[in-house]
């Protein structure tokens, strides 16, 4: 493993993450705001400002991956290209939440086969001796499960501000785990 494309990948794969977050947060405040524009008969072009912002976010996150993917054989290399598979779902997850109704259904269950795809792959990754940031996919890993805790929390009318402040907690989770990642001390 070369120590300067390890950096370089966990890079790209921070800050792409790191813009998932940002416009995720960015992305409920506009749907809010188009929401409202619709209501008053205004357009909401900006709409789709955001998911398109986000897709490139995760064009940089697989980029990521897939250096990081050829730094590493077998398993390790084969778990890495497990979350890039995720992060392909999940591309195809946020263009499809664009649609209509139908698409937010398509989105969830393409999240969910993604959560499930780093779900595996994290807990390769936590417990495996060639990879430096075995630290961060522990981290990765909890969030992973978290995230889909909250989600089912959030469908429930009553509880659904737990799954809210878990989804916070998540996304400080993900950007830790993944610094983590990309700061690990290589041998």
């Amino acid at each position: 493993m070369n120590k300067n494309n390890y950096k370089t990948a966990t890079s790209k794969i921070f800050y792409g993450v790191l813009g998932l977050s940002i416009f995720s947060i960015i992305g409920g405040f506009v749907s809010v705001i188009a929401l409202a524009a619709s209501v008053a008969g205004e357009s909401a072009w900006y709409a789709f400002v955001v998911p398109i912002i986000t897709v490139f976010c995760y064009i940089y996150y697989f980029l990521g991956l897939g250096a990081l993917s050829k730094e590493f054989i077998g398993e390790t290399s084969s778990n890495i290209k497990k979350i890039r598979t995720a992060a392909i779902l999940s591309i195809i997850g946020t263009l499809c939440s664009m649609i209509p109704v139908a698409g937010g259904i398509i989105a969830a269950v393409f999240g969910i086969i993604a959560a499930i795809l780093c779900i595996q792959a994290y807990g390769y990754l936590r417990n495996v001796g060639d990879f430096p940031g075995t630290s961060g996919a522990k981290t990765l890993y909890t969030a992973t499960i978290l995230q889909i805790i909250a989600a089912i929390l959030c469908i429930i009318p009553v509880i659904n501000i737990v799954g809210a402040i878990m989804n916070v907690i998540v996304f400080i989770m993900v950007i830790v785990g993944w610094a983590k990642v990309k700061n690990a001390p290589i041998l």
